[in-house]
């Protein structure tokens, strides 16, 4: 009998020290706890994760994030571990990961995107007099013959050899991989300095609106087509929780309101402090109100 109750103990805190490890705490009422996957340095994904998690709190819920690399937070939503990923674009940059796993996944389509307008962009500083993807890689010397970019597992960086290629630069310009805010610095570098630079990036984003940087043209079009931004949960969570599926079918962001919002996230100490801030505006809150009706 001893040694049933010393194993049940030490079962208990077992589970205890897995949930500490986890990150995550565990919840008091379950049904209540949602769990959002996001991918450091995707500044986009950040501030409509944090923008959730202060709406969902409203509305009486734990809201947790897990910070993972893009592969493994849609394996992680496949399996359950994860309740979703809420700025899956499509249907270029993340289809490996959505058709991986489409027969656990549920991705909300019911009215169409929340944001139709994201772009897979180089950009540069507006300083430089080159316009185009084609001017860069005739001047690739410029440029040290490099592209700083982000995160290795991201769309983009799976996209871009395939955007050299097209434009037959792939001896020319090499793709250095980094960080999103690794990019960002050297921008930035390049913007202070008026040193050449080419990083990639996308639009919408707050660094359009911090610093004079301009998107290079895609003569060649070598870029799949604009994508849309869908939220994508697991499908046992949709099932179990239809009204956060349902008002999230219901959420839109103009071009505006979106690149607003990110700025607000950027400039301030954490995610959420910044989804409050973009809230406080009347014309922010009654938008986002409309969700829920």
């Amino acid at each position: 009998m001893k040694r049933t109750i010393k194993s049940v103990l030490a079962c208990a805190l077992l589970a205890a020290s897995m949930s500490a490890c986890s990150g995550v705490a565990p919840a008091a009422n379950n049904e209540k706890t949602v769990t959002f996957a996001t991918v450091p340095g995707f500044d986009d994904t950040v501030a409509v994760t944090g923008l959730w998690q202060v709406l969902l709190d409203e509305k009486g819920y734990n809201v947790q994030t897990r910070s993972v690399d893009l592969a493994a937070g849609f394996s992680g939503i496949a399996r359950g571990d994860l309740d979703g990923y809420l700025n899956t674009w499509l249907p270029s940059t993340h289809a490996t990961y959505v058709d991986k796993y489409k027969d656990d996944l549920d991705v909300v389509k019911d009215n169409g995107p929340f944001f139709d307008k994201n772009q897979l962009v180089l950009a540069v500083p507006e300083s430089v007099p080159e316009k185009t993807i084609t001017d860069v890689a005739q001047h690739a010397d410029k440029y040290d013959s490099k592209i700083i970019g982000i995160e290795a597992g991201s769309g983009l960086m799976k996209l871009l050899p395939d955007v050299l290629a097209k434009y037959s630069a792939t001896d020319k310009l090499k793709i250095v991989e980094g960080s999103t805010p690794a990019a960002l610095a050297a921008l930035k570098s390049g913007v202070n300095s008026k040193k050449p630079v080419v990083v990639a990036l996308w639009k919408p984003h707050w660094a359009y609106a911090s610093m004079p940087i301009k998107a290079l043209e895609d003569d060649a079009k070598g870029w799949p087509g604009p994508d849309g931004s869908y939220v994508v949960l697991s499908k046992a969570f949709a099932q179990k929780q239809p009204e956060i599926r349902g008002w999230m079918s219901k959420s839109k962001l103009t071009e505006k309101q979106y690149s607003t919002l990110m700025l607000a996230v950027s400039e301030a100490k954490d995610p959420i402090a910044g989804a409050k801030t973009w809230l406080a505006q009347p014309a922010n809150r009654e938008a986002v109100d409309a969700w829920f009706k």
